[in-house]
């Protein structure tokens, strides 16, 4: 990372954003931070990535009933999940026929319109998916501020393992948080310490307090607004409890350690053997000497090669949307260092910063 601050810094008005693995503590997060008097994040939604991969479908942004269009995927089509925005179709989309004529105004249009139905000020948006697309992120929007959550991979992999996420199988879920965890390092390299923020899940949870005055130092924000943050679990709005079961209760550690009885001793070698890296790297301790099964390593390289064939076609992808998009308009035009300042972040190559995908 680079040490000087970008031409953002001390701006109070940048976007958030949120990313990880999957089952990384992205949630608690998210609520934590939405509980906060002046920011708005929503729960999930699925239309940004959606926008990032479609740029072409978007050519002709400047034209009012294009703008109009990208309104009404997001507000009354349900796989969006634009109702979570909080803000009727009826007002939605005559704001983004005025919304300024960029792609990237439409999607902050879309969180801006959250922070509104909330009464707020500053926007941003949480999913685990962002780790793997910071491409979008800081294309949409080059003053956003990205907060990278890393947790132990045996707690990522055991959580997807009791949502029966691929089936119980673990070794799609071991891939899937070495990818999310490479994904960001090239970007780690090129961006400024006011643009990335990595906060380890387990940190959070054992010391929340320290944990949210680094966040709040980092996003410029009051730290006397933490103790609101902490009440959190009094302003769950998540409705799904089979995914989110401890939201509604005080930040605790007390399952750190929970994935000892959800993964075989096996199981947790495999994790160790293929992830020692990045675990030492992130401050995380093998517990176990032995070697997996060779059926459980089979099984885990079997889906590596699957994820490098798919990536190969995803990389290809985007080196051709990289001629055919060009000219379309596409960093946002709403906070005030969008407005003023036209300076794109720098950028990983097109390869690294296809590490992590596909989805």
């Amino acid at each position: 990372m680079t040490g000087t601050p970008s031409p953002y810094d001390g701006r109070t008005d940048r976007p958030i954003f949120i990313g990880a693995c999957p089952r990384s503590g992205t949630t608690l997060l998210r609520t934590m931070l939405n509980t906060h008097p002046d920011i708005a994040i929503p729960r999930e939604t699925r239309f940004m990535i959606f926008a990032w991969e479609r740029r072409l479908n978007w050519r002709h942004v400047r034209r009012p009933r294009a703008r109009e269009r990208f309104g009404k995927i997001v507000f009354e089509t349900k796989w969006t999940r634009g109702e979570r925005l909080g803000t009727p179709p009826e007002i939605a989309i005559p704001r983004l026929r005025e919304a300024p004529p960029t792609l990237g105004s439409l999607v902050g249009t879309c969180f801006q319109l959250y922070a509104e139905s909330t009464g707020k000020t500053r926007w941003g948006d949480k999913r685990p998916m962002y780790a793997r697309y910071l491409d979008s992120v800081f294309t949409f929007f080059p003053d956003a501020q990205y907060i990278n959550l890393i947790r132990d991979p045996r707690a990522s992999v055991a959580s997807m393992r009791k949502l029966n996420w691929y089936e119980g199988s673990i070794a799609p879920s071991i891939d899937l948080w070495l990818r999310s965890v490479r994904a960001v390092e090239p970007w780690r390299k090129c961006l400024h310490p006011d643009q990335f923020l990595d906060l380890r899940y387990e940190d959070l949870v054992a010391d929340p307090v320290a944990e949210l005055e680094r966040i709040s130092d980092y996003l410029t924000l009051d730290r006397a607004t933490i103790p609101t943050m902490l009440t959190y679990y009094e302003h769950v709005d998540e409705k799904t409890p089979k995914y989110h079961a401890r939201l509604s209760e005080p930040v605790s550690d007390a399952s750190l350690r929970s994935w000892e009885s959800v993964l075989s001793e096996e199981e947790v070698a495999l994790v160790e053997q293929v992830t020692r890296p990045w675990m030492t790297r992130h401050g995380y301790e093998p517990v176990g000497g032995q070697r997996p099964p060779r059926a459980l390593l089979n099984a885990y390289h079997a889906r590596r090669r699957t994820v490098a064939w798919r990536r190969r076609r995803t990389t290809l992808e985007e080196y051709k949307r990289l001629v055919a998009y060009r000219g379309i308009p596409i960093a946002a035009r709403l906070t005030s260092g969008q407005r003023e300042i036209h300076q794109w972040p720098p950028k990983p190559s097109v390869r690294k910063r296809n590490i992590g995908k596909p989805r």
